[in-house]
Protein backbone atom coordinates (compact mmCIF):
# COMPACT_ATOMS: atom_id res chain seq x y z
CA UNK A 1 0.00 0.00 0.00
CA UNK A 2 1.17 3.54 -0.65
CA UNK A 3 2.38 5.32 2.48
CA UNK A 4 -0.05 8.20 2.02
CA UNK A 5 -3.00 5.77 1.97
CA UNK A 6 -1.83 4.02 5.14
CA UNK A 7 -1.54 7.37 6.91
CA UNK A 8 -4.99 8.45 5.78
CA UNK A 9 -6.57 5.20 7.00
CA UNK A 10 -4.88 5.46 10.38
CA UNK A 11 -6.10 9.05 10.82
CA UNK A 12 -9.67 8.08 9.91
CA UNK A 13 -9.56 5.11 12.30
CA UNK A 14 -8.30 7.36 15.11
CA UNK A 15 -11.23 9.75 14.68
CA UNK A 16 -13.72 6.89 14.70
CA UNK A 17 -17.33 6.97 13.60
CA UNK A 18 -16.65 5.49 10.15
CA UNK A 19 -17.64 1.90 9.41
CA UNK A 20 -15.15 1.45 6.53
CA UNK A 21 -12.13 3.77 6.81
CA UNK A 22 -10.39 2.10 3.84
CA UNK A 23 -13.23 3.04 1.46
CA UNK A 24 -13.26 6.63 2.69
CA UNK A 25 -9.48 6.96 2.40
CA UNK A 26 -9.30 5.40 -1.08
CA UNK A 27 -12.10 7.61 -2.35
CA UNK A 28 -10.48 10.76 -0.96
CA UNK A 29 -7.03 9.83 -2.29
CA UNK A 30 -8.41 9.11 -5.77
CA UNK A 31 -10.32 12.42 -5.85
CA UNK A 32 -7.22 14.34 -4.77
CA UNK A 33 -5.05 12.67 -7.42
CA UNK A 34 -2.83 10.72 -5.03
CA UNK A 35 -4.13 7.35 -6.28
CA UNK A 36 -4.96 6.32 -9.82
CA UNK A 37 -8.69 6.06 -10.46
CA UNK A 38 -10.10 2.62 -9.74
CA UNK A 39 -6.85 1.27 -8.27
CA UNK A 40 -4.72 1.40 -5.15
CA UNK A 41 -1.64 2.41 -7.15
CA UNK A 42 -0.07 5.74 -6.23
CA UNK A 43 0.42 8.45 -8.83
CA UNK A 44 3.67 10.44 -9.05
CA UNK A 45 2.07 13.06 -6.83
CA UNK A 46 0.97 10.36 -4.35
CA UNK A 47 4.47 8.90 -4.10
CA UNK A 48 5.95 12.36 -3.59
CA UNK A 49 3.38 13.34 -0.95
CA UNK A 50 3.69 9.96 0.77
CA UNK A 51 7.38 10.59 1.31
CA UNK A 52 6.65 13.92 3.02
CA UNK A 53 6.03 14.37 6.71
CA UNK A 54 2.66 15.69 7.85
CA UNK A 55 4.18 19.14 8.44
CA UNK A 56 5.66 19.20 4.94
CA UNK A 57 2.33 18.19 3.38
CA UNK A 58 0.54 20.98 5.24
CA UNK A 59 3.15 23.52 4.17
CA UNK A 60 2.89 22.43 0.51
CA UNK A 61 -0.75 21.81 -0.38
CA UNK A 62 -1.42 20.37 -3.84
CA UNK A 63 -2.02 22.93 -6.55
CA UNK A 64 -5.57 23.34 -7.84
CA UNK A 65 -6.14 21.73 -11.22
Amino acid sequence: MPKILDRAVSKIKARGGVSNPWAVAVSAMQKSGNLKAGTLQATKQGVKRGAMTETQRQANPPKAK
